[in-house]
């Protein structure tokens, strides 16, 4: 396979990272993960938006020619070279300081990389049973809602939910409230309202977060973004998380099942996305 990496197309065999390189010496980047289907990069500005105010969050300074429309075209070339032009594939965007410094870095450069794999189309699929993760809390800062490559919090909730033989966790942030999934957003429904954790929990802002949050008033649902306690899921019709990937219905929460209501009323809606 070939990957992008500061503008060039070159096989992936061929990158070599300095041992004194700042994302692996500091977690010192960002990233996207992003959706390719119907010969279409998914959401594709709203990705670069994002990356683009977290780079300013970390202070990275955008490389020559680091534009929508530039990126746009080495994305599409990527896939043609990998033979991944028409089916869906998976994107990973990573973007990190250049060398120098230590954790007072002395360069604000950036390289950064484009990876492309196969993977699976949008769809709306379940989830068995969600727990609980609260050994390490979230908080919100000035870089919570992006995608760092600081990643920890996930990896070891990724390793409850395997010791807990669970299909996902539900992270919490400093006071108890409830803040995303491993790798996805969190929503629920109660009558005509739909709820999720706002930025303030520490959660991501993901992309399909946004656009839920911008189709569910059209469908006559009035949304709410706050600060909620585990306790609140058990009144709820529906609860399911969201990801490029797609929709994941949640069956079990911890020992307790999810009435399982209100999703035709919200596959309308999904059928905007």
């Amino acid at each position: 396979m070939n990957v992008v990496l500061n503008g060039d197309v070159l096989p992936e065999a061929s990158v070599l990272l300095s041992p004194n390189d700042r994302a692996f010496q500091y977690g010192d980047g960002l990233f996207e993960t992003i959706r390719y289907e119907k010969q279409e990069i998914q959401f594709w500005p709203h990705h670069y938006d994002r990356l683009i105010r977290g780079m300013t969050a970390l202070s990275l300074q955008a490389p020559p020619q680091f534009d929508l429309t530039v990126l746009q075209a080495q994305i599409i070339e990527l896939l043609r070279t990998n033979n991944l032009i028409d089916q869906p594939s998976r994107i990973k965007l990573q973007v990190w300081r250049q060398p120098g410094g230590l954790y007072t870095p002395t360069n604000f450069q950036t390289f950064y990389l484009i990876t492309a794999r196969s993977g699976p189309a949008f769809a709306i699929t379940e989830k068995a049973r969600v727990g609980f993760f609260d050994a390490i809390r979230l908080s919100p800062s000035p870089v919570s809602a992006y995608k760092t490559l600081n990643a920890l919090p996930y990896v070891l909730a990724g390793i409850a939910k395997r010791e807990q033989n669970a299909d996902d966790m539900i992270l919490l942030d400093a006071h108890g409230h409830m803040s995303e999934c491993i790798a996805s957003n969190l929503f629920w429904l109660r009558n005509d309202q739909l709820f999720t954790p706002s930025p303030d929990s520490g959660c991501i802002e993901g992309i399909l977060r946004r656009q839920l949050l911008r189709l569910a008033p059209h469908h006559g649902l009035t949304v709410h973004e706050g600060l909620f306690l585990p306790a609140v899921l058990a009144s709820a019709d529906a609860v399911f998380c969201t990801n490029v990937t797609g929709i994941q219905w949640i069956r079990q929460l911890g020992n307790a099942l999810v009435k399982p209501t209100q999703h035709q009323r919200m596959n309308a809606v999904f059928a905007d996305l």
